[in-house]
Order: structure tokens, then sequence, then C-alpha cells
């Protein structure tokens, strides 16, 4: 038998997995664009975390789509190795979009005019959106990541339960 032959790795599974994975990267590149435009002078502001990490979010997504197509174990190693790499992005997202949501930056603007006050109150909740929407993003994410990790595994010809002379799942209790 084919010794490349994968039993387990459902190639509308994986496809679903990564376009979710890609959506939930472009949210999070998103309101890391929207936290970084609005967000004035302040060190967590300049750090663009959310951008970076909602990029290398979206590597296990492009190689789930990859993998399905090509099943291929090396490509099955990389998105394994790349799932690992994308929750430690995961983590920093949701440390970052906790940390500025607990810290906003409230300002004082008692001598400002109208004007002024209601424009930074609708730039503080569009802010405060963005870090939302980064955080339930962020969250979704992790268990879609863990979900193509566990697929991903579960494929290889080494996993216990694979079976090299069929191909197939061995039919053990």
């Amino acid at each position: 038998m084919d010794r490349y032959r994968y039993f387990i790795f459902n190639q509308k599974n994986m496809v679903v997995l990564g376009m979710f994975q890609i959506a939930f990267s472009t949210v999070c590149v998103t309101s890391g664009f929207i936290d970084g435009i609005f967000r004035t002078e302040s060190q967590l502001g300049k750090s663009r975390a959310p951008i970076w990490a909602g990029m290398v979010m979206g590597v296990p997504g492009i190689l789930a789509l990859f993998s399905s197509q090509r099943k291929n174990p090396f490509l099955v190693n990389v998105l394994i190795g790349a799932s690992i790499v994308s929750c430690v992005a995961i983590l920093i997202v949701i440390v970052y979009s906790s940390f500025t949501l607990k810290y906003g930056e409230e300002e004082e603007l008692s001598s400002a005019p109208v004007h002024v006050i209601h424009t930074r109150f609708v730039l503080n909740k569009v802010v405060k959106g963005a870090n939302i929407a980064m955080l339930a993003v962020s969250i979704c994410s992790a268990f879609f990541v863990l979900a193509m990790a566990y697929l991903g595994c579960l494929s290889l010809p080494r996993c216990s339960c694979y079976d090299s002379v069929t191909g197939m799942v061995s039919e053990e209790p």
C-alpha cells in the first residue's frame, strides 16, 4: 500500500476549518488596524501585536487548504507545527485585547468642545469594539486551530490507530 495514504484526513473538514481560520485571521488583522489607527500614543498601540499575530494565525488556514489537496505527510507536519505557533499568537492576541479592554485610554476632555468630546467617545467605543472582536475571534480560532492539529495528527502514518497494510483505521476495541 501507498505509505502516503491518509485515512482520516477528511478533505471537506480541513477545507472548512482552513476557511474559518483565514476568516478569523482577517478579522483579527482588520481589528488590529482599527485599534492601531485610533489608539493614541500608547505602548500597546505602538506594538501592533494583533496585526502580526493575526497574520501568523492565518498560516495554518492556508496550510490546511494546501494539505487537503496534496496529501503529503511533510505538509501535514508543517501544518501541525504552524498550529502550535498559531496557538502562541492567539494567546498574545487574547492578552493584548484583555489588557486594552481593561486599561483603555480614557481622557479627561472637560475643556474640549462638545463635538470633540463626542468624536473621542465614538472612537473609544470603536476601539473597544475592535478589541472585543479580537478577543472573540481569537478564542474561536483557538478551537479551530486545535481541531486542525488534531486531525493532522490522526492522519499521519505514525498514528497508533493507522494500519499500514490497508491505510485505514484499525478496528481495535
